[in-house]
């Protein structure tokens, strides 16, 4: 069996290759990227990346996975910094507040997200890890809804699924203009305030 170290070793190596991958991709688009000149980014030998990837998709894919994990290992962070006390719409906003991207990684992961939309079409792989959950997400937001309205904070007028959707969409969009530096995190964090103070009664 492998020691521990060589595993983490060989993952260190994976994941090196992976933010070569991303660095390309940021300047020149996925589709463009090689695996030669991922090597050459990465510093290593053609063969090594041939080692840990069979084909350039394989390497791709890894590369997204890689940068989903990562975020999501920072929203958990982020939750476990809240009081015991939490209720769902403390963890629906400390997860928006991640995704607006304050943090320079999920900066990148938000590029790196949308650098592989044009591959989403026609790979069910890269399709489940950029859309997989968000009905999960919009079903949570809603329940979040549904509580405030119940709790006489939110209109009863609201729809929630609608409003859910609308919650996600804003916070994506958000995103998306805080990683391509088209607007300040401070303005991303207001808006998205701004709009769920009024829809939850906060």
């Amino acid at each position: 069996m492998p020691r521990s170290v060589d595993i983490e070793q060989h993952e260190r190596r994976k994941s090196d290759i992976a933010r070569a991958v991303w660095r390309l991709a940021a300047g020149s688009g996925l589709e463009s990227v090689s695996m030669r000149e991922v090597a050459a980014e990465a510093q290593v030998s053609m063969g090594r990346v041939q080692y840990y990837f069979r084909n350039k998709d394989a390497m791709l894919l890894f590369g997204l996975q890689l940068a989903q994990q990562r975020m999501e290992a920072r929203v958990v962070q982020r939750l476990e910094r809240l009081p015991e006390s939490v209720d769902d719409e403390d963890v629906l906003r400390a997860a928006i507040e991640e995704m607006l991207g304050e943090d320079p990684d999920t900066r990148q992961a938000i590029r790196v997200s949308i650098a592989y939309l044009p591959r989403a079409s026609g790979d069910a792989e890269i399709a489940d890890l950029l859309f997989g959950d968000d009905a999960e997400l919009h079903a949570f937001a809603a329940e979040v809804v549904r509580a405030a309205q119940a709790e006489h904070r939110a209109s009863p007028e609201l729809v929630p699924d609608r409003e859910a959707r609308i919650i996600w969409s804003l916070a994506s969009s958000l995103g998306i203009e805080v990683a391509f530096g088209q607007t300040s995190i401070h303005e991303a964090r207001t808006t998205m305030h701004y709009y769920l103070d009024r829809t939850l009664g906060r």
